[in-house]
């Protein structure tokens, strides 16, 4: 299922919501469509535990009946986890997102993973490049959105894992594959992205004390 690219996957829920018979709103106009919000794309062939779409209805459906009801449409792969009722003017997923945690497992495995990390943190700048509208190049520092990497603990033989919690939404969005291309060049090591293995595992919203908490 992490090879189903978003548009696809918008269609997969918009068939599944039929398929349910999910009395689900749709816009006025000339093309009318469901009212279905994602919080955030997931990048194409990156894994995730932890996404949240937000739907309208025309009629209101108890949440277990309604996730019973999607879930007996879904593919192996894919499943409703949970479902709350928003509160009157809530703000969306996408309004509120600010940051999103990812558990890398590398092409490789790093017999001094901390201290190649710490390496990195000396760094002021991480600087890239960045391919911008009529194809104009400019560099960016991706360090500010960067919130916190570390090394997690794996098996004996296993390929080294990274913790990342980096920018993720509308004000600032960090790609995982521009932080670890930054990071293998850094190392001196070929970057081959195909070969690395991403998971999402957790969307954040940030409070007005600056914390992260989850959607």
């Amino acid at each position: 299922m992490r090879y189903i690219g978003h548009l696809d996957l918008l269609k997969y829920f918009q068939r599944a919501i039929k398929r349910a018979r999910v009395p689900i709103a749709y816009s006025t106009g000339f093309n009318p469509h469901q009212l279905m919000s994602f919080a955030t794309p997931l990048p194409l062939g990156m894994g995730s535990t932890s996404e949240f779409v937000d739907i309208r209805l025309e009629t209101p459906m108890e949440c277990e009946e309604l996730k019973n009801a999607l879930n007996a449409q879904m593919s192996l792969g894919m499943e409703l986890t949970e479902v709350r009722r928003m509160a009157e003017g809530e703000d969306t997923g996408a309004a509120l997102l600010r940051a999103a945690d990812h558990i890398i497992t590398l092409d490789r495995k790093l017999e001094n993973a901390d201290e190649m990390l710490k390496s990195l943190e000396n760094d002021a700048e991480w600087l890239i490049e960045k391919v911008g509208k009529k194809k104009k190049v400019r560099e960016v520092d991706i360090r500010p959105m960067v919130y916190e990497l570390r090394a997690e603990n794996a098996e004996s033989g296993e390929n080294t894992k990274l913790f990342a919690r980096i920018a993720t939404g509308s004000d600032q969005n960090l790609k995982v594959d521009l932080m670890l291309e930054y990071m293998y060049k850094k190392w001196g090591f070929e970057f081959d992205y195909l070969k690395i293995k991403v998971t999402r595992t957790g969307l954040y919203k940030k409070e007005e004390s600056g914390e992260f908490t989850l959607l």
